[in-house]
């Protein structure tokens, strides 16, 4: 940081040897239900109500265009959402999401003791278990000043030379919390329909930029 350069862990490349092509990155996005509306659901308990995940098939391909999940208010969310993305990451080949300590492994082990989904969790642990943390690849193996000393996925981008990914543009989804706002929308009786389906969109944008920032974290790391 005192030389303002960016710092690669010499043994990288034995690093990355470890994961198996394809490579999946995914991100969920859940809201906190203050009075829940989602039967079996509780209050202040993550409820996942939207993925993204884009496939890289192999280091010489480029990215699938992306697969996305997106519900409200259905009764069945959460079995839709695991029966989906098991579907979306098929059986091998590492997936890749960011903190997800926090977030994706916790939702995922949540699921398994939904009776919805119980016969479901062999399948849901062999997931979790090609699971890799990003946060951890990058925090573990890769430094650039211009992160700021933060490894949120937002911050990492901005040392990625070329990135195109742009939280900052105008009227955008920017963060989980916007999202979570955007669901207490999309579920408001009140909402008409143009701004439902303005949000819905913009959900999608959302989701999707962070997949694909991991795909950018990862590719770069690899051509180091």
């Amino acid at each position: 940081h005192k030389k303002n350069k960016p710092w690669f862990n010499p043994d990288l490349k034995k690093v990355l040897k470890k994961f198996s092509f394809p490579f999946y990155f995914i991100d969920f996005e859940y809201v906190d239900q203050g009075v829940p509306i989602v039967r079996n659901t509780k209050p202040y308990v993550k409820l996942p109500f939207q993925w993204s995940v884009h496939k890289w098939e192999s280091e010489n391909s480029e990215i699938d265009k992306g697969k996305s999940f997106l519900r409200f208010a259905d009764q069945d969310i959460e079995r839709k959402f695991i029966e989906s993305l098991l579907e979306a990451v098929g059986k091998s080949g590492t997936i890749f999401a960011h903190n997800i300590a926090s977030a994706e492994v916790k939702i995922l082990n949540d699921l398994k003791e939904k009776d919805s989904c119980k016969d479901l969790v062999d399948k849901i642990d062999k997931l979790i278990g090609r699971t890799e943390d990003s946060l951890i690849l990058a925090r573990m193996n890769f430094y650039s000043p211009l992160m700021n000393g933060d490894w949120g996925i937002k911050s990492i981008i901005k040392a990625i030379p070329n990135c195109p990914i742009n939280y900052e543009e105008k009227d955008n989804i920017a963060g989980g919390n916007d999202a979570q706002l955007a669901w207490f929308i999309c579920t408001d009786p009140k909402t008409d329909s143009n701004k439902r389906e303005k949000q819905e969109k913009l959900l999608i944008d959302y989701c999707s930029k962070d997949t694909l920032a991991l795909y950018y974290l990862v590719k770069y790391l690899m051509e180091k």
